[in-house]
């Protein structure tokens, strides 16, 4: 699913999320949201909880300490993993 372009956005970076739900879903698939730059935190992580709260509730995802310390928030992003609370999108990393 590709969800639309946030209304009066005018930096805007598209994010792809591989998701799967084994309840409801024959395979896994590609979810790809547009976020305005302007109103989200440096972090992937910081994307993640932006895209949950505001575009799709049904995106889920681990963040305990968000300082980098547990782990839990560790996920394969662009092909090398990382942990999302200590990734920034815009320095390169993304």
């Amino acid at each position: 699913m590709t969800w639309p372009v946030p209304a009066g956005a005018a930096r805007v970076k598209t994010f792809e999320i591989y998701r799967y739900d084994p309840a409801s879903d024959t395979s896994p698939h590609i979810d790809t949201y547009t976020v305005d730059l302007d109103t989200c935190g440096p972090m992937v992580l910081d994307v993640q909880i932006k895209i949950k709260d505001e575009i799709d509730s049904t995106l889920t995802f681990r963040r305990p300490c968000r300082e980098g310390i547990c782990g839990s928030c560790a996920m394969n992003i662009d092909g090398t993993n990382w942990l999302a609370c200590t990734i920034c999108w815009r320095h390169g990393g993304v």
